[in-house]
């Protein structure tokens, strides 16, 4: 089946709202995805394996360039902790004494495990909410 430009990019926008980092985004956009896709008669795997099997670069990871210069480290835990923990917005209006209990404990240790750091992560995206005036 072949989809049009306009439909392709409306798709791609779509999509694109799966890499959101509110979990009601990412559900609303992967079952949009699957209705706008079935209204097609296509199913998301096989979008995938068409993409892939058919050597479309667009699909596929370039390997990195070898000689290129690393790319800076990703920012861990401690440093996004102290951000929320000096943030007065978010330590007085939406902290409670249990998440900050946990955010100290959690700033001690030398790893957080990939779900901790999303809770952290959105702790972050929540205080940014909070200093733009949007929703408490």
């Amino acid at each position: 089946m072949t989809i049009s430009t306009d439909n392709a990019a409306r798709l791609s926008k779509i999509a694109a709202r799966l890499e959101s980092a509110h979990d009601g985004e990412i559900l609303a956009a992967a079952r949009m995805l699957v209705k706008q896709l079935g209204g097609h008669g296509l199913r998301i795997a096989d979008v995938i394996e068409r993409g892939i099997s058919s050597g479309n670069a667009g699909y596929r990871v370039t390997p990195p360039n070898m000689g290129a210069a690393p790319s800076p480290p990703f920012a861990t835990h401690v440093p996004k902790i102290d951000a929320l923990l000096h943030d007065p917005i978010f330590v007085g209006q939406y902290a409670t004494p249990k998440t900050l209990r946990s955010l100290l404990k959690m700033r001690e240790v030398r790893h957080v495990d990939p779900v901790e750091m999303s809770w952290i992560d959105g702790l972050l995206q929540k205080a940014r909410d909070l200093r733009a005036g949007r929703a408490a």
